[in-house]
Formats: C-alpha cells, structure tokens, sequence
C-alpha cells in the first residue's frame, strides 16, 4: 500500500532561523506568504492556544492566524575600503608563467574563509554565497584547501545551473564589472548577514570594497575586524598561497 508523504512547509531562510530559536515546530505556523510560504512575520506573530488547567488534553497546539506586528527593519552597518591590487597582480603574473592561473574570484574566496578563521564568531559557521547574474552559488569551502582545488569547485559549480539563494550561508559575495562606478550602499540579500560587494577599477591596480551586515547578527567591531583581516589578507597575497 502507497502512503503518501506529508509535503514539507515552505519557509525562507530567516523565518526558519526564528522559529528554530523560538523552538516553534514549522508544522505549527501559518504561512502568509506566496503559496503558503512561511515568513519571518509568520513566526513574530505566532499565538499558541493554552488550554485551561481544566480542560481535557489536546494532542497539539493550534496556530491561529492573527494580523502579524510589522517586522522591524535589521539594523545595517555599511563599511568601504580600498584595496592596493599591485602585490596582488605580480603574484598571479609570476604563477601564470607557470601554468598556474588564478583570478580574482579565487583571491576573495580565499582570503574571505581567511578572515573568517582569524576573527571568530558564532554567526561565521556558514559557508559563502557566490552572487552570479540571477542566481547564487553556495561554496563549502576551507581555510586550508589547496588554491588549486578552491578554484576547481568554483568552476564546476559556475558551470552548472544550480541557484543556492534557499540554503544558509553568512555573506554573500558580488564581483562588480571593472569600471569607475563604486557602490556606495548595497542592500543585504535574504538569509545572509553580510553582504560584500568589490569594484575593481580599469587599471586593475585597486579595488574597492564594501561590507554591509546585518549589525543585530554581527556586531560593528567584529565586522571591522574581519574587513581588516580581508584587506591585510589581500595586499600580502602569500599569504593566502601557505
């Protein structure tokens, strides 16, 4: 005999991140979403029935529906650099002379998982999300893997059509075009409480960067710690090679 299975509720990355802290099972919540998607507004506004002392037992609690409180806006810090490109350019020049190529995709992968090892916190447990045109790649990546096999899983993953934007990760990461427009703010993306954008100019001499988070997730003086991390990690590119 065929049973049928119960269809898993449909809940974005941050709704589910608040009914895990709040213990709420996500068969109990109501989605106001899109074809019943759960919300983070779902979970703020969720109202369990407490029975009377007298009453007889109920098998679960039932979520009534109520007009959820608006959810209050995460509070944004924003933090830009610049980055000295010229350490960084006669290094890849030297190990494309010998068959070894690399580019800047690669560098920031690495030095990202870098300044992540060196600044310690409970929200950089997650991997990082590649922003491509439409779409998001989620790398699992470490610290201390070989540059060459860092930049083999990135390409087999750009060569397929996957999008990763529904899984967890902490940042995301956005590659502008080369030119002379620089961000001045960019909004983060959905489940991610770091945002890092990086603008490489004509020359490719330097580039800037610009780290938006989600400040309740990461607090300022970590943030600025790990941009620090990135920046020192990236203008003494050996580092990221050892």
């Amino acid at each position: 005999m065929a049973v049928g299975q119960t269809r898993r509720p449909a809940v974005s990355p941050y709704a589910r991140r608040l009914a895990r802290e709040r213990g709420l099972p996500l068969e109990t919540l109501h989605g106001s979403g899109p074809d019943g998607r759960i919300l983070a507004a779902d979970v703020l506004g969720f109202v369990p029935v407490v029975a009377p002392a007298n009453a007889p037992e109920v098998a679960a609690a039932v979520a009534i529906p109520i007009a959820a409180p608006p959810v209050a806006a995460p509070r944004i810090a924003a933090f830009a650099t610049s980055l000295s490109l010229g350490a960084l350019g006669d290094l890849l020049a030297a190990l494309a002379s010998t068959g070894k190529t690399f580019d800047i995709d690669d560098i920031l992968l690495r030095a990202v998982d870098r300044a992540f090892a060196e600044n310690p916190h409970k929200s950089f447990d997650a991997p990082v999300a590649l922003e491509l045109v439409g779409r998001q790649m989620v790398l699992a990546t470490d610290p201390e893997m070989p540059m060459t096999l860092l930049r083999a899983t990135r390409l087999a993953a750009l060569a397929s059509d996957r999008d990763d934007a529904e899984k967890a990760a902490v940042l995301s990461l956005r590659v502008l075009p080369a030119g002379d427009i620089r961000p001045m703010m960019m909004p983060l993306l959905q489940g991610r409480a770091m945002r890092l954008a990086v603008s490489v100019n004509m020359a490719g001499d330097h580039a800037d960067c610009l780290l938006t988070t989600d400040a309740a997730s990461v607090d300022e003086a970590t943030a600025i710690a790990w941009f620090a991390s990135l920046k020192s990690a990236i203008e003494n590119p050996l580092r990221l090679f050892v």
